[in-house]
């Protein structure tokens, strides 16, 4: 009987991602090529590993046992690894996973640390909101995400990053009150949000029920930036990151608002799964934590 890695790993990700071409996708091959290491495991232990029968790739119980197995020595494998390799001999793929807003602020000071620090490693980044990511991340897509939450289980590990520090913010062209408004007076005005599969609308939202007044004169948006760019325009008060848009109120193209009660702040956090992850991803979470800067400016000149 010969077993090898290839066959483990194809078999653990296929049935912890419930695809063959998911976990094509997280070990940079084919479907075809999944199938066939799976059928050579299945003629090698004599057992079916998945059930032929179903829509999706669900293991039979003798599946269920092999993958436990698989899952212990696909870990023993990664430790073993980590002990004998230098992190700068690295020379695979990393893939990251970040929202829009570490987009516009220090991801370029984090990729290029990466890079100095790894020279060695392919790195692939895409920007997505929360919701995506986390779905990805579900799916085996991200070696490690960047995003607000927490909105995940027991899968991954997750390395608190910084508050994001948010306020209610409107063009002076509006002339809203500057005194202390109430969440009744602000449901009067246009609000401009992020579309419900992100986690800062979903709380925006539930503040907004919480105090009996829903929304009823909502603009959506994917991001932060068409967020700005309406309300500076006087079309929409909205809730934007202080730290990003310091400048604009520093050159009154925007005001903060003042409302009680004030919305929870949101947490970021770097997430990547526990056990079978990159041998990589507990360092990029802590270089992600040390570079975590929501200023403007925050990824110029950073190394």
């Amino acid at each position: 009987m010969n077993l090898n890695i290839k066959q483990l790993e194809a078999l653990y990700w296929a049935g912890r991602l419930g695809s063959f071409q998911a976990a094509a996708n997280r070990l940079h091959t084919t479907q075809s090529a999944i199938s066939k290491r799976i059928a050579e495991l299945e003629s090698a232990l004599g057992r079916n590993l998945f059930d032929r029968t179903r829509r999706n790739a669900e293991l039979t119980p003798a599946g269920e046992r092999v993958c436990a197995g698989a899952e212990q020595m696909l870990s023993q494998a990664k430790r073993l690894l980590e002990d004998l390799s230098e992190p700068e001999e690295y020379e695979g793929t990393f893939r990251l996973g970040v929202t829009e807003l570490i987009g516009m602020t220090w991801l370029a000071g984090l990729m290029r640390a990466l890079r100095a620090a790894h020279p060695r490693l392919r790195l692939e980044v895409e920007v997505h909101n929360g919701g995506v990511l986390l779905d990805q991340m579900n799916r085996g897509k991200y070696d490690v995400a960047l995003l607000p939450g927490p909105m995940w289980g027991r899968l991954f590990s997750a390395v608190p990053l910084r508050t994001l520090e948010r306020a209610w913010m409107a063009s002076p062209k509006m002339g809203i009150p500057r005194r202390v408004l109430s969440v009744e007076e602000l449901s009067e005005y246009p609000i401009a949000a992020q579309f419900p599969d992100t986690i800062h609308a979903q709380l925006q939202s539930a503040w907004f029920t919480r105090a009996g007044f829903p929304l009823r004169n909502l603009v959506q948006t994917h991001g932060f930036a068409v967020l700005g760019e309406m309300t500076r325009a006087g079309i929409a008060v909205a809730q934007l990151p202080v730290g990003y848009y310091t400048p604009y109120l520093q050159r009154k193209e925007l005001v903060r608002l003042k409302v009680a009660p004030e919305l929870p702040d949101v947490e970021y956090f770097a997430i990547y799964r526990r056990g079978t992850g990159h041998p990589l991803a507990p360092l990029v979470a802590k270089m992600a934590k040390e570079h975590c800067n929501f200023a403007a400016d925050a990824g110029k000149g950073l190394s």
